[in-house]
């Protein structure tokens, strides 16, 4: 049974910001998609795979440029097609709670923004967010900070005042670049539990991160659901 707590339960941010894959959404299954469609397609495009992985949040351009140099205009709409994402589990019920707090949030990602936008209608989540910036929305993608700045901005809050929950290294990387909070989202990851104060192993245990924070607690590392 989920015990509602009164509105008055202090959260320690004035903003949320949501990286987009592998954050809110797994987008792996499509991507793995279009690189099984290349391969069919193209054997000898194997020898760029391992580097495409191993770039995973980057910008999808920028991961395909590197993989099969020359090749971006060509394979881009293979990654571009729309293939509704899966939303991963307990994501909706904790944006619920964050919006039945009036917590603004935002959405910050490197995935171009036409793909960001179909992929939030198409999982019933735009709505929950004031502002989403995408790749063209800015002049550098994460590890700069520009982007989350930018949404910051359209929030009207002190990025100092808000947390950006995002998966990769990149992510915790433009969260401090831009003089946030940032969480490491573990829950698309298989392996351990959240090992850090920093480290979030399940969408429930924002709220609880939240609460530390207004408590200037560094929380101890959330347990893994059993």
């Amino acid at each position: 049974m989920t015990i509602m707590r009164p509105l008055s339960d202090p959260l320690g941010a004035a903003a949320v910001v949501w990286d987009y894959d592998g954050t809110l959404v797994d987008t792996r299954g499509a991507d793995e998609a279009a690189v099984a469609l290349l391969l069919e397609a193209d054997p000898g495009a194997a020898t760029g795979t391992e580097i495409f992985w191993a770039l995973e949040g980057r910008p999808i351009i920028e991961r395909i440029d590197l993989a099969w140099p020359g090749r971006a205009d060509e394979l881009l709409p293979l990654f571009d097609r729309p293939i509704p994402p899966r939303i991963f589990p307990g994501i909706v019920a904790a944006i619920d709670e964050l919006r039945r707090r009036r917590m603004p949030m935002a959405v910050v990602s490197s995935r171009r923004v036409e793909a960001l936008a179909w992929g939030l209608r198409a999982c019933r989540l735009r709505s929950a967010f004031t502002a989403v910036v995408g790749l063209e929305d800015v002049v550098a993608p994460k590890p700069d900070p520009e982007g989350l700045l930018l949404a910051c901005d359209e929030l009207g809050v002190s990025p100092k005042r808000a947390v950006y929950i995002g998966d990769s290294q990149v992510d915790v990387e433009a969260g401090h670049r831009a003089a946030m909070a940032a969480w490491r989202a573990t829950w698309a990851h298989r392996g351990p539990a959240a090992r850090s104060p920093v480290e979030l192993c399940r969408p429930e245990d924002v709220l609880a991160r939240l609460r530390a924070h207004a408590r200037g607690e560094e929380a101890p590392p959330l347990a893994a659901a059993g």
